[in-house]
């Protein structure tokens, strides 16, 4: 068996953003470059690869459902010798030839093996096919999505032979992205495996009455393992916009220069604006560092159309906005928690089934009210509080 898309014999020839393909609610801060693979007893995938200058980043094997497998964290990943972890240890440097790693991809062994071994298979099966999936989040310099550094080499090594370095895509940030075989596969794969009806189940919230709770299934959606999500349903009234507000969690600020290593809350956290129809496409997002806040250190958001826009939801005036994107069809809120400091219980990460996340995570639970544009014009979000 080779390890090749439909249609297409190199590595990452699939990349997920917004701009090119745009499914299973991807997050518009992030780049995922996604290869598909078949590994038989006693092959493996074998990844090299340079730390990206980035806010994160992850390399996470799934299932032919979308359903995540195993994964390894920026700061899981051992460096070679010779090299340093820039998201592990202060003093790595900045120069990317030191900054280097290699991970193998295994069938046959336990999620969780650590030693920079990626489990490819559920369950330990001996072979069996797969997504590997590559994500960087916020990369320091925002017109390169890799991070500054060139997209990991592949190879595979079948049982008995040397590693076959897989040759790269061509144009690899823009290869096979809206059209083509595997776009079409990923979004029947998502169609046939991600949950259905009018919008997904974010607790006892509907679109008339919403509010935020954890969504009853992602795990056709391929979900990043180290994000916990809460998911709010909406409907569109002409008039009518949705605000949120809450407390921010702390985050590095690597866009403004502070190290990912400084201590803080969260890694990252965005609310984003979803289309609930197939292929569950996104719209647009507000990240922890595009997010204004207040002295008390406290975040609205307004999500509207551009017509419904008050004058006021600008960041000047302490207020994100959030595009509403099109009106036609249901939508979701997706707020995302990555990462979060052991000492920080009110992380989206310690709502457990059966609790009610308002009263796990405090003022750090985001509230959802609809309000007329009217409203909030004349009286600001403290008309539209419930």
């Amino acid at each position: 068996m080779t390890v090749t898309a439909p249609g297409s014999s190199c590595a990452w020839p699939a990349v997920v953003r917004p701009s090119r393909l745009n499914f299973a609610f991807p997050e518009t801060n992030a780049t995922y470059w996604l290869t598909p693979y078949r590994l038989d007893e006693g092959d493996r995938l074998v990844v090299d690869g340079t730390y990206p200058s980035a806010r994160f980043t992850a390399l996470t094997a799934y299932d032919h459902k979308g359903a995540p497998v195993d994964a390894l964290a920026d700061y899981q990943i051992s460096p070679r010798s010779g090299s340093k972890n820039p998201f592990a240890v202060p003093d790595a440097g900045t120069d990317p030839a030191h900054h280097r790693y290699q991970v193998t991809l295994n069938p046959g062994v336990a999620a969780g093996s650590g030693a920079n071994t990626i489990a490819a298979t559920a369950n330990g099966a001996a072979s069996g096919a797969g997504f590997l999936v590559l994500r960087i989040y916020v990369p320091d310099n925002d017109s390169d999505p890799a991070g500054g550094v060139p997209l990991p080499t592949l190879s595979i090594q079948r049982r008995g032979s040397s590693p076959s370095v897989m040759k790269a895509c061509p144009r690899a940030d823009s290869a096979q992205g809206p059209s083509g075989p595997l776009a079409d596969t990923l979004r029947k794969l998502v169609k046939d495996n991600a949950p259905a009806g009018k919008f997904a189940g974010c607790g006892k919230f509907t679109p008339s009455d919403p509010g935020f709770a954890p969504p009853t299934k992602v795990l056709g959606l391929f979900p990043n393992p180290y994000n916990k999500y809460l998911c709010a349903p909406l409907a569109y009234k002409s008039g009518r916009i949705a605000v949120v507000r809450g407390k921010a969690p702390t985050f590095p600020d690597t866009t403004n220069g502070q190290s990912v290593l400084t201590r803080t809350q969260l890694r990252y956290w965005s609310l984003c604006q979803n289309q609930w129809q197939l292929p569950y496409p996104v719209s647009s997002c507000a990240a922890d560092f595009q997010t204004a806040r207040d002295k008390n250190g406290r975040y609205t958001y307004v999500v509207s159309t551009k017509q419904d826009r008050p004058a006021d939801a600008t960041t000047v005036k302490g207020v994100t906005w959030i595009d509403w994107g099109p009106t036609h069809v249901s939508s979701l809120l997706f707020f995302r928690n990555m990462l979060p400091a052991d000492d920080f219980r009110n992380a989206i990460q310690n709502v457990k089934k059966g609790d009610d996340p308002a009263k796990v995570m405090g003022d750090y639970y985001p509230t959802v009210t609809y309000c007329t544009k009217q409203s909030f014009a004349k009286d600001g979000p403290d008309a539209c509080t419930s």
